[in-house]
């Protein structure tokens, strides 16, 4: 299986990164945890970019521009509400993020941008990168 994870992830890189959308469709399409297509990826040295959440790799580091993550200037208090009542020691699961986007009819970004006006902290990610 490892093998044909590498040859998805080798197909489905962009510009010698393999973005998180994919990462999760590999995973979608061979059965397999994001987990295992995230730490494959590693393996390999391939970073992982444009994260669904935008928490990495949007940009340089250096420069300050690897996420889009942006406090929300719209509050929406039932959201921020389920956020706070989800976090763990200040911390709500990438997964947790994604389900609460669907239950709410959002897009993942919008609840990343909430969580990120509470100041929660996101992680683990489901491909392992943080």
């Amino acid at each position: 299986m490892t093998e044909e994870i590498k040859a998805k992830i080798q197909s489905s890189l962009v510009n010698g990164q393999l973005p998180c959308t994919m990462a999760h469709v590999i995973a979608y399409e061979l059965d397999v945890q994001p987990l295992q297509v995230g730490q494959t990826a590693n393996q390999m040295e391939v970073a992982v970019s444009l994260c669904q959440l935008g928490c990495f790799g949007y940009g340089p580091k250096a420069e300050g521009k690897s996420k889009i993550l942006r406090p929300m200037a719209k509050k929406d208090e039932k959201l921020m509400d389920r956020l706070r009542s989800t976090a763990v020691e200040g911390k709500i699961p990438c997964l947790k993020l994604w389900q609460i986007a669907a239950e709410f009819g959002l897009e993942r970004l919008a609840v990343s941008n909430t969580a990120e006006t509470l100041g929660s902290k996101i992680g683990p990610c489901q491909l392992g990168c943080f």
